[in-house]
């Protein structure tokens, strides 16, 4: 496929539905087989909705949304912002402030492998820099192999964290993968694509799964 024309840029209120439909179909896609179809099924666009709106109207302290929008209109979603827990892996040098997370990156399905999620990726870490980490990590569902293969690709490497989701039954196995974010990695080239950052949140399974408690946000679900 063609990569898409992408801009990056902050969620306004009307973004909400979408952003929700982006969350339910990215998950219900990804996740069918490691959720269960009652919680997958059960996914409400308009709490959903609710969720979206209040993320974007009153966002948690020190988080930002992103949002991607091509020609047919947002097609994806990232969040990044303070580490819930420094990753193990970080030095005794590094302190904990300096350690930022990604919490989620969702893509609509029908905008799969179209450059969405790569432009997303790349928005997510220069706003992670701009905030001041030298370091991030994320979490993935441990079978997720395409968004594995995505985060390690670009230098996002397992670093040996692991956990069990208890919110689901059955529980979400995920692994963390972290990054130097000053280190030099070899990544896909984003000259292709015109996208731009503008200022613009928690964790969860997937592409890069963050699932925040109102339930708004998204986890990994196939960049």
């Amino acid at each position: 496929m063609t990569s898409a024309t992408v801009l990056v840029r902050s969620p306004v209120e009307r973004d909400a539905p979408r952003l929700a439909d982006i969350h339910i179909s990215a998950w219900r896609a990804a996740y069918r087989d490691v959720m269960s179809n009652e919680y997958l099924d059960g996914l409400n666009p308009e709490a959903q909705t609710r969720g979206w709106r209040r993320n974007i109207l009153e966002p948690r302290p020190g988080t930002f949304h992103l949002v991607a929008e091509t020609d047919s209109g947002v097609t994806g979603f990232c969040i990044v912002g303070p580490a819930e827990g420094a990753a193990e892996s970080d030095s005794e040098s590094a302190s904990a402030s300096a350690t930022g997370q990604l919490y989620a990156i969702n893509v609509h399905p029908d905008s799969w492998a179209q450059g969405v999620g790569s432009a997303l990726f790349a928005a997510a870490e220069e706003k992670l820099l701009s905030l001041g980490y030298t370091r991030a990590f994320l979490w993935v569902e441990a079978s997720n192999k395409r968004a594995i293969d995505f985060y390690t690709r670009r230098g996002w490497l397992d670093d040996g964290g692991t956990l069990q989701d208890t919110r689901f039954d059955p529980p979400v196995s995920e692994r963390r993968h972290s990054r130097d974010l000053l280190s030099e990695v070899a990544s896909v080239s984003f000259n292709h694509l015109d996208f731009a950052t503008a200022a613009t949140r928690r964790r969860g399974p997937g592409a890069t799964e963050q699932r925040p408690p109102d339930g708004a946000d998204g986890g990994q679900a196939e960049p």
